[in-house]
């Protein structure tokens, strides 16, 4: 038996292991842990912080120590691995397309984010930082939620009045009037010019930017009772159709429309098991969708499965399963250039990463992210401990798509996309949790989780630490993991 062989047989032993028993909370349970008021918006799931448990499996424990001989792939290769790593091909990974940097304005440079008042029962503040970590703005937590447009220099609430603040020092720019309704998720088209959102009495609304003339129409559902949890929306890439997703846990409903001068023309709807379609459900609170080309890609938050959805026919071509354990461990981060889906395990949770590629829906990974400068990024398969899951707020890549970057105990890794090879590190020794980019990729903003924002030049440079009321709350970003 050569090496290779033993360590697959060992680690087959080691994966039929008898796991102890994990007790997962319910979302009821999650959410009541929740303060009263979000300090994010509805486009991001607000990290739990509850440990579900701390001990690892035994066939953790065996399995920590087991290290798999390391497979050096080139640049742009990978080899997945999974319980029979033997069995995995080796695919190519397409290299970046550069993207144009276009978020230059000062505002998009600005960071909001939030911080809870102290003994203010989940009341708070959203506050504005600039590159140089001086404070330029506040917003109220209660007059949200809000959301950042595509150009990342405004950000719009949708309450009982549709207002638009600017990003630069939350000074209000303009109100388009009374809204129709609560906000239950929001789109904004790439060129800048629409706002959309889906409200709680079963509606989509859209708002021409320019002119402030909107519209509203009616929003078909399959549950007895709209109460709008399980519905989302997004704009195709040039900005010429908007698709809803409505009633996730199923029967699923896409809805097709065009985006015209005066509004919203509805052309095609679907509805999961009808008409020959399907339409794969998700059976929790969190889907991110992207559209790509004529395919939409949904990741569902709560089982780790990626659907892509033919636009044409509107049914489902293909569902690819990823390494999930538990719900909520993965945030998606796709690349602007529509080749890549990273899902990534934040270091909460075993700091790991898989990756699609989707023209060919091929799945990589799990493997761990990896920290020094000199590491390949080998592939390996780890049993992480299990905690309770969270989804990021933002999608930490650099405005070109060309790095990813990765916030951990010491401090940010960067990693060169599409094979993660690690090229630098930020911020050394500063254990950090979340981390959002500048407009023009200049600056990072990394929180620590309790009450320290830094702020780092991601040329390298000494961090400027900016002290924060009390507990630090998530970005407003444009993207979302």
């Amino acid at each position: 038996m050569n090496d290779t062989d033993h360590d697959d047989d060992r680690l087959r032993t080691i994966l039929r292991a008898e796991p102890a028993p994990i007790s997962t909370p319910s979302f009821e349970e999650l959410a009541a842990r929740r303060p009263r008021t979000s300090l994010r918006g509805s486009t991001a799931i607000t990290f739990a912080t509850v440990v579900v448990a701390v001990a690892a499996l035994v066939a953790g424990q065996q399995l920590s120590e087991f290290r798999q001989r390391q497979a050096t792939p080139s640049a742009g290769v990978g080899a997945a691995t999974s319980a029979n790593p033997s069995a995995a091909p080796h695919i190519t990974l397409p290299q970046p397309i550069p993207q144009a940097v276009t978020r230059t304005s000062a505002a998009a440079q600005v960071a909001w984010v939030g911080a809870y008042l102290p003994g203010g029962n989940g009341a708070g503040l959203f506050l504005g930082i600039d590159p140089t970590g001086k404070l330029v703005g506040r917003l109220d937590v209660a007059g949200g939620p809000y959301w950042r447009s595509a150009d990342g220099a405004h950000l719009v609430a949708v309450g009982d009045e549709i207002i638009e603040y600017s990003a630069r020092d939350g000074t209000v720019e303009r109100s388009y009037g009374a809204s129709t309704g609560r906000a239950v998720d929001v789109a904004f088209s790439p060129d800048g010019r629409w706002l959309a959102f889906i409200g709680l009495t079963a509606f989509v609304e859209i708002v021409d930017l320019q002119s402030g003339l909107s519209q509203l129409t009616p929003l078909g559902h399959s549950s007895t009772s709209f109460a709008g949890g399980g519905s989302t929306l997004v704009f195709s890439s040039d900005s010429r159709q908007l698709y809803t997703i409505v009633d996730w846990a199923g029967p699923v409903r896409l809805t097709a429309f065009d985006v015209t001068p005066t509004g919203l023309v509805q052309t095609r709807a679907a509805i999961d098991g009808q008409q020959g379609r399907s339409l794969p459900p998700c059976g929790g609170p969190g889907i991110a969708p992207k559209v790509i080309g004529t395919t939409l890609v949904v990741f569902c938050h709560v089982d780790g499965s990626v659907a892509f959805i033919d636009l044409t026919s509107l049914t489902s071509v293909a569902v690819v399963h990823a390494v999930q354990p538990n719900p909520f461990w993965l945030s998606p981060i796709f690349t602007p250039d529509g080749h890549l889906l990273y899902l990534h395990q934040i270091p909460a949770f075993g700091d790991q990463m898989q990756v699609i590629d989707i023209p060919s829906r091929a799945l990589l990974g799990p493997v761990p992210t990896p920290k020094a400068l000199n590491d390949p990024g080998p592939f390996a398969w780890l049993l992480p401990v299990a905690y309770a899951g969270g989804v990021a707020s933002t999608v930490p890549l650099s405005p070109d798509g060309l790095k990813l970057y990765d916030s951990a105990s010491d401090g940010i890794t960067v990693l060169r996309v599409p094979d993660l090879k690690p090229i630098a590190k930020l911020a050394s020794g500063v254990s950090l949790d979340e981390v959002w980019i500048s407009g023009d990729g200049r600056t990072l903003f990394a929180s620590d989780g309790v009450m320290g924002l830094y702020v780092i030049p991601e040329a390298g440079g000494v961090p400027i630490q900016v002290k924060l009321p009390d507990q630090i709350g998530g970005f407003i970003a444009s993207e979302h993991g």
